[in-house]
């Protein structure tokens, strides 16, 4: 099913802030309003017309990242193996991979993606694919636990979760026939470790990530961690996201590995927001076009 957008995904500063959320086979759009949110648009695997039916019955049935790219895309990865770059309009399918235990991806320059993978005998690696060829990935680097990928486009750089690190890659040979990750720099995560989210934040403010005891600030041009109130100490944070004027949103588990409904803290309160009966595992900020 795909509900009508009541708006264009992408957001200018003056629009009402609005968030993607994903879980089981959904991915919606809310619309924050003065009380809550309003969802305005879905977009459900298992009825996507142009998917081939492994993808609608089995690869996209547990969804555990939807990121808007481009401020007309979204990045979908499943940990039942599914990843599919969508048109945020129609919901057209436009790029699509099965990579096992996907956790997370990023669009690159000259039309490429990034996907971590986790815990898998297939897994633990960052395969690099061209848009044009799902089947055959250009890079393959080993990424234990993999959990997140963000492309920095101010840095010019590729940032990478794995279950003990941060690292960021520079892009070399990238315009000819055997393209290149290098990488630049590594960080151990604090805490417990046991990486599990990582975004950048549209404030300026550096990175977000987190472990298995909670949510951390990464300032990449110092390499420090420091904790991110008030999801430090906690338990079980499998998303959180900064948009451009600070608000923060995040999903704390609360059955398992996912939640019924997420959290947006602003003007000094925190909403929660309840998704029915959605397992849901992640929310992302819309933002700008990039």
């Amino acid at each position: 099913m795909i509900l009508p957008l009541l708006a264009a995904l992408s957001v200018s500063s003056s629009a009402a802030p609005a968030l993607l959320a994903c879980g089981d086979d959904e991915v919606r759009r809310y619309q924050l309003t003065a009380d809550g949110a309003r969802e305005t648009w879905r977009w459900e695997a298992s009825t996507a017309a142009d998917l081939p039916a492994d993808y609608r019955a089995a690869l996209l049935e547990r969804i555990d990242e939807c990121k808007p790219v481009g401020g007309d895309r979204i990045l979908v990865t499943a940990s039942t193996g599914g990843v599919v770059l969508l048109d945020a309009t129609s919901g057209a399918v436009l790029f699509r991979t099965n990579a096992p235990m996907a956790h997370s991806a990023t669009l690159l320059p000259n039309d490429r993606v990034a996907v971590a993978l986790s815990i898998h005998e297939q897994g633990d690696r960052l395969d690099v694919y061209d848009l044009a060829d799902g089947d055959n990935p250009v890079i393959t680097l080993p990424l234990p636990s993999g959990h997140g990928a963000v492309w920095d486009p101010d840095r010019r750089a590729l940032f990478v979760l794995s279950h003990d690190l941060v690292q960021v890659f520079a892009l070399a040979d990238w315009d000819g026939p055997a393209p290149r990750l290098r990488e630049t720099q590594r960080w151990t995560l604090p805490g417990e470790r046991d990486g599990h989210d990582l975004s950048r934040a549209a404030d300026g403010s550096g990175y977000v990530v987190t472990t298995n005891d909670g949510a951390w600030r990464l300032d990449p041009d110092s390499g420090s961690f420091t904790p991110l109130e008030p999801l430090n100490p906690a338990l079980q944070v499998k998303a959180v996201d900064i948009d451009a004027a600070g608000r923060l949103a995040w999903v704390k588990a609360e059955e398992r590995w996912w939640a019924f409904g997420f959290f947006v803290r602003q003007d000094g309160r925190v909403l929660r927001v309840p998704t029915g009966d959605l397992h849901l595992y992640k929310v992302r900020w819309l933002r700008p076009t990039e």
